[in-house]
Order: C-alpha cells, then structure tokens, then sequence
C-alpha cells in the first residue's frame, strides 16, 4: 500500500513559524531566533510552506523576510489563527490531523484510519471542540465555520498544483478529500503512480476501442490499481445524469461482467454516494427496463452500440 507524507500535511515548526508570522513580516533571523532552530531547517520549513502557497520570501537589503501570502487559503489560515489565538494550531493540525479533518469535511467517515492514529488525533480534536460525534460519525463544529472554509479552499488550491503537475492543461472534473479525476490531452504520460488512467481511457485494455483526443486520470495516494468497477463509478461521476457516461459504464460492465466484484462495485457507490445509479443500472443490465427519469439509453439502443463495439448485450 502507497503510504508516504502528503504534501500538503504540516509539521509543528511550521505551524509554530506561520503563528509569528500572523504578527506580522518577520525577518529569517527574529524566526530564527524566536523557534531556537537550525538555519537550514528554517530554510526548509520556508520552502514548504511556500510550496503549500502559504507564505512568500523577499529580500530586503541585506535581510530576508517571509510573510503570509495573498492565495484565498493563506488568508484563511491567517483569519483562523488569528480569530482563534488561544488555540494550540502547532498541536491541533499538525500530522495527520488535517487528513482527518479534510475526511470529516468530506463525509465524515474515518474508517480508512488505523485505530491508533484515531485514537491519538480525535482525542485532542474532540477536547477542543473542533470535532464533534454524529449518528453517522464525525462533524467540524459549526462554530469552526473559518476553518471549514480554509479547508475547502486549501483542498482546491492543492488539487489544482498536483493536477498541474500532470499537464498545464488539467482539467479536474471531480474532486473529493484530496482525491480528483483529472482531464488532460490525449499524449500526456503520468509522472508518478498516484496518477492512473481511468473511465474510458482504460477501455483499450478490454478491447473497447474509443477515439478520444483526451484522457482521464484518477489522482489518489493510497489507490494501487484501477478495477473495472472503479473505472465504471468514476464514469459516473464525471457527469452524473448524463446518458453517454450511463452508456460507457453499461459497456464496461457488460465486457467484464464475469470479473466484476458487485459486492466491492455497490459498497465504492455507496461511499461515493452513487447507490441510486449503481442500483439502476445493474437492474437494467438484469431486466433490459428503463424507467421514466432514469439517465439510461433504452435497450435497443444500448445494444445497437454494443454491438458496435464488440460485445454481447
């Protein structure tokens, strides 16, 4: 299983330099000074938050100063520290906090975390308040409403710099808690692992032959390969409601039904939130019936284009 640091995760000097540096433009040396840390550790913790689009380096004579940045994110993060300047930020967000947060914001399902680091992060997040237990798990605290907005705007902000990373010209379609389908023009090659090909862009492996000038990407760091049931929820997902996507997914399903999981196809839905879709078009594959609202082809439709490529509706 991938496992490695996400870019955009803070360490505790890094929160500690971005709370001196809500006071105001703070030159290398008074950080220095103040933190009692190494110069080139500074350096590094610097480059970091530059690289998160947090804060900005300029020299000044014989000075160098850093300062909080003018991004949407920066702003919040300085709006929160500052509204909330008896909190702890260098204990609450550092680590692994900020993936749970970012979880909690998008459903509130902590089940991909290990017990300990459960254990370890919620209860200091639980003691002040930030996160609170639901029925269905775990809520921000609605008093929090800043910190509910810098990160939204911090998972936007980081989605596009990594999308970037695969073409200038990405175009991210979906996007939740750190994981994105991206579009990109039909030559790009992925530039790491966390980037596999997805949707219809992987129908070349099943026979399916489909021109296209573009290809979809899904970004993730803990994904290790694309099933046909991911690729077939990630159709669904690029434009919900929509017949062709309906269509692409129903052929992929139909090429590789003798291989495909509906126990792992229906549990993924759920998660995502595509259980209606999933349920639909499962049902029409068994019935050949589609009803009045349904974002389905009719079945002569459906199988006049399977037909054209290849397989036996």
């Amino acid at each position: 299983m991938k496992n490695s640091t996400p870019q955009y995760a803070f360490n505790k000097t890094e929160l500690q330099l971005l709370k001196e540096l809500t006071k105001g433009k703070q030159s290398f040396l008074q950080i220095k000074r103040l933190l009692q840390i190494k110069s080139a550790y500074l350096s590094r913790s610097l480059k970091k938050l530059q690289q998160k689009g947090i804060i900005q380096t300029i020299a000044e004579g014989n000075r160098k100063n850093a300062y909080f940045s003018e991004t949407k994110h920066a702003s919040l993060l300085r709006d929160l520290v500052l509204s909330y300047d008896f909190m702890d930020w260098e204990n609450i967000l550092c680590g692994k906090s900020i993936e749970i947060l970012f979880q909690t914001l998008d459903d509130g399902d902590l089940s991909s975390f290990s017990a300990a680091t459960l254990w370890r992060y919620l209860k200091e997040l639980k003691a002040r308040g930030i996160i609170t237990e639901t029925h269905n798990g775990y809520q921000i605290n609605a008093r929090f409403s800043i910190l509910v907005d810098f990160l939204k705007e911090y998972e936007r902000y980081f989605a596009n710099k990594i999308a970037k990373t695969l073409s200038e010209n990405s175009v991210i379609l979906w996007q939740k808690n750190m994981k994105f389908l991206v579009r990109v023009p039909k030559s790009t090659e992925a530039p790491s692992g966390d980037f596999q090909k997805t949707a219809t862009s992987i129908f070349p492996m099943y026979d399916l032959m489909l021109f296209s000038e573009f290809d979809v990407y899904s970004y993730s760091t803990t994904k290790e390969t694309i099933k046909p049931e991911d690729a077939v929820l990630h159709m669904l997902l690029i434009e919900p409601g929509n017949v062709r996507y309906s269509t692409y997914a129903l052929l992929l399903l139909k090429k590789t039904e003798k291989q495909i999981d509906k126990t792992y196809l229906i549990r993924e839905a759920e998660r995502l939130g595509l259980e209606n879709q999933v349920g639909d078009i499962l049902e029409f594959l068994q019935t050949h019936i589609r009803h009045e609202g349904q974002p389905l082809p009719t079945w002569d439709d459906f199988a006049e284009k399977a037909r054209d490529y290849g397989v036996m509706a």
